[in-house]
């Protein structure tokens, strides 16, 4: 059973305290020397290092099954109209005229054939 496999059957199983998991991941050689470089001035370990800068990136599991709502407030609301209003203005009254639905999908698909060349 591959680890994803395992990860889709049970979203909720973590590894037990103190013990470890061996990862696979593919960066960039530019990365993997700038990874490399940084480890060696922080006196750690590649592995260390990247288990440092991960735990410091990753939100906890507390942070991570806790959805965070902020209430919109009427100053939020009023900034965005504002927001809004600036944009209808800079256009000269005119809405977009491009489908934003369309534009994100377009860009996707090019994120994802440029991906794919890597």
């Amino acid at each position: 059973m591959t680890l994803e496999e395992q990860d889709s059957e049970d979203q909720t199983s973590f590894p037990k305290a103190g013990s470890h998991i061996t990862i696979d991941i593919t960066i960039s050689r530019e990365l993997y020397h700038r990874i490399r470089l940084a480890s060696k001035l922080n006196n750690l370990s590649l592995n260390e290092y990247i288990e440092q800068t991960l735990g410091e990136a990753v939100p906890g599991e507390a942070s991570l099954t806790q959805h965070q709502y902020r209430p919109m407030t009427r100053e939020a609301i009023e900034r965005l109209r504002e927001i809004s209003e600036q944009i209808m203005q800079d256009r000269g009254g005119k809405p977009f005229e491009e489908d934003s639905a369309e534009l994100i999908w377009q860009e996707r698909e090019e994120r994802s054939r440029y991906l794919e060349e890597l």
